[in-house]
């Protein structure tokens, strides 16, 4: 009963795995190919072996939107994933909890360009809702996205807000914990920091960090939209990040060679950061099987 259980429930999964090779896995594999290839879209390939890893590598446009992509990263998942759990942990239970549950994850249902082009208002440095409420606290509110050194933290707000997924999950997990364990550490005499710190984050400390592998695959490779629209890359490059390296060779300079394999290296930084989440895992001793996920 249970081999036909599990027959059945891998019939259900073919979709999906034929969706996932046919639209990931072997445009991945041709790019790879295409790697060692000089190509323009135009003519035919022309080999060239290693060249295009090593054109890539000493473009100091590629340097910089590594450093950008990586910027993008390093500070805003440990934010997001914070956010994510402590508006799950608001939201877990009172009388307002079905109205910050659907402000939370709204954000996360609008449309990319519609995000994007509501935050490019947002953080107008003129007549901006942000600067103005800065204003009013007799603040001076920054250029934003106009000054290459508040562009990327603008960035960095804008993603705060997109939360929506990992607050759905961090609130699953808050309901699976039996209240029981929150009940004898409140009678232990352990407060609210105590018990969160104590309680519930060993036992969710697996679930955080999946979220926060999750966040930096996501921000790594799914962040193009979002700094394309809001600066373009700019200013003076400073929101320049390595998808739009990949996007300005391919489809600017028609270099599909050297866009494949800057396509390579970031699946490289990805699996590094990824390799860093595993390792920071064992170091915490946090469970990586699937019981304790």
């Amino acid at each position: 009963m249970n081999r036909e259980h599990e027959r059945r429930l891998r019939l259900m999964l073919l979709p999906y795995a034929a969706g996932l090779g046919l639209l990931y896995v072997l445009p991945a594999v041709l790019a790879f190919g295409l790697a060692f290839f000089r190509y323009d879209g135009l003519g035919p390939p022309r080999w060239a072996g290693t060249l295009n890893f090593a054109l890539a590598r000493t473009d100091s446009l590629f340097a910089l939107s590594l450093a950008n992509s990586l910027a993008l990263v390093i500070l805003p998942v440990p934010l997001r994933v914070a956010g994510a759990f402590l508006a799950a942990r608001l939201a877990r239970s009172g009388r307002l909890r079905h109205l910050l549950r659907a402000a939370v994850f709204l954000p996360a249902a609008v449309p990319a360009s519609a995000f994007a082009l509501a935050w490019l208002w947002l953080l107008n440095p003129l007549y901006g809702p942000v600067n103005r409420l800065l204003a009013t606290l007799g603040m001076t509110g920054p250029g934003w996205l106009a000054d290459s050194g508040w562009a990327r933290p603008g960035i960095a707000l804008a993603l705060l807000w997109l939360i929506g997924e990992g607050f759905l999950v961090c609130l699953a997990a808050l309901h699976d914990v039996p209240r029981d364990l929150e009940d004898a550490a409140a009678v232990d005499g352990a407060g609210a920091w105590a018990t969160l710190r104590h309680v519930l984050l060993p036992l969710l400390a697996p679930v955080l960090l999946l979220l926060m592998a999750r966040d930096a695959v996501l921000l790594l490779q799914d962040s193009f939209t979002l700094t394309w629209l809001l600066t373009g890359g700019g200013p003076y490059y400073a929101t320049y990040t390595l998808p739009q390296f990949i996007y300005e060779m391919a489809f600017d300079r028609l270099d599909f060679g050297i866009a494949s394999a800057a396509l390579w290296a970031l699946y490289a930084v990805t699996g590094l950061v990824l390799v860093l989440v595993y390792l920071v895992a064992r170091q915490w001793q946090v469970g990586t099987s699937e019981e304790d996920f």
